[in-house]
């Protein structure tokens, strides 16, 4: 099995978004509304043209993780929006298909995002992950200290916010 973790690139998109699809369907059912999760599989050549039209390669912070080349895991990195947390570094999504739990698989992609948030001056960063999202033991498991719970405004869903210092 060959596993790679790389920087997205632009021939990506189409493969992102059909992970996010599959994961927030597998994730997510019961916790977010079905409708949503259903229409996911309908808008994802609308969502894979948005990611392809804004894809800008100098300000690139998003990887993928192969898996024998199909891409099946996908990770955001960035600047924090929590106004709370001033200069903090935010993995923002982290997903991998189920199937391919329970290899290292997030830890390394975890890692990846750890190194690419020092490597733009970050000395702390945070993770958001839903309440009821199995997910949340993942980051505990990593060392996130568990310090907030706001509200995901896209789904208007409370969340877990984990502290790592970097």
């Amino acid at each position: 099995m060959q596993v790679i973790v790389r920087k997205k690139q632009k021939i990506d998109c189409s493969g992102i978004t059909h992970v996010i699809t599959i994961c927030w369907n597998e994730t997510y059912r019961g916790i977010v509304n079905d409708k949503i999760l259903n229409n996911m599989y309908n808008n994802e050549d609308e969502r894979t043209l948005k990611a392809i039209n804004k894809f800008d390669e100098n300000n690139n912070h998003e990887f993928v993780l192969l898996v024998d080349n199909e891409i099946v895991g996908y990770m955001n990195v960035g600047k924090s929006d929590d106004k709370e947390l001033e200069n903090s570094g935010e993995i923002h999504a982290l997903y991998i298909i189920n199937k391919y739990h329970g290899n290292g698989f997030g830890k390394k992609l975890f890692n990846e995002g750890i190194n690419e948030l020092k490597n733009m001056g970050f000395d702390k960063m945070i993770i958001g992950c839903l309440e009821e999202n199995k997910s949340n033991d993942f980051y505990k498991h990593l060392g996130g200290k568990f310090i907030k719970k706001r509200v995901f405004k896209k789904l208007n869903l409370i969340e877990n916010v984990y502290y790592f210092d970097l």
